[in-house]
């Protein structure tokens, strides 16, 4: 019996010392460890809201946002010909994902990267650079366009808090070699049609444009900002 008392609080000893060992590893990291499973329990309530806001959304409702999209009337929509000859003109130059390219706005909570796609399905991997528009820092207008309700916060990387974005907030364009900030001078809502805010300017600007209201693709929400580094605000 003694035998056995003593096996026994040997094993409860060597117990104590793997589980006083294991507090010593985790404790320090306790709050990362937190707010990854916070994050965790976070993202699938997320998902589980957005599945079940998408099914009461009717299939008509979802076909005839697809079609807003694509319609050739859209200001999103660019024709197969305008691709084919802008690319043979060089004009069209792929590298957004060369550049590493990410867009953060802190005051929205919204940061992803910013993906090159010829056509609308790019809002499908992220935020779409819109191809006939110029690249980050350079004079002229850099569109870059997305989803609202694809993904649902928390995640960042949606424009579904794009309509909590006022006039003076930062918008940050971070690339492998360069970065750019922006400060928002305009909001506003304009016609699904309306390509005029897709119109190269002589300024050095960033236009951001989202579908609204939420849950539709009857206008678009567009916010427009102007480079740091000629407004003088760096």
């Amino acid at each position: 019996m003694l035998k056995f008392l003593s096996k026994l609080a040997s094993f409860l000893l060597l117990l104590s010392v793997i589980a006083g060992s294991l507090f010593f590893l985790i404790y320090p990291k306790y709050p990362e460890i937190k707010s990854t499973m916070d994050s965790l329990n976070a993202n699938r309530l997320a998902n589980n809201v957005a599945l079940q806001l998408f099914t009461h959304i009717s299939p008509a409702d979802q076909t005839a946002i697809i079609n807003d999209l694509q319609s050739s009337q859209a200001l999103e929509h660019i024709s197969i010909d305008e691709i084919v000859r802008l690319r043979n003109e060089g004009k069209i130059l792929f590298n957004m994902e060369k550049q590493h390219t990410s867009l953060y706005i802190p005051s929205a909570n919204i940061k992803g990267d910013v993906v090159d796609q010829e056509d609308v399905h790019g809002m499908e991997r992220g935020f779409w650079h819109f191809p006939l528009s110029n690249e980050p820092g350079k004079r002229g207008n850099t569109v870059i366009i997305a989803h609202r309700f694809q993904y649902l916060p928390p995640r960042t990387d949606t424009f579904f808090n794009l309509d909590k974005v006022k006039v003076g907030d930062k918008i940050i364009v971070e690339q492998k070699n360069a970065t750019f900030r922006y400060t928002v001078v305009s909001t506003k809502v304009v016609e699904k049609t309306d390509r005029s805010i897709l119109v190269n300017y002589n300024d050095y600007r960033i236009t951001l444009v989202t579908c609204t209201p939420l849950w539709t693709s009857r206008q678009r929400l567009v916010v427009t900002g102007k480079l740091d580094k000629i407004y003088g605000s760096i």
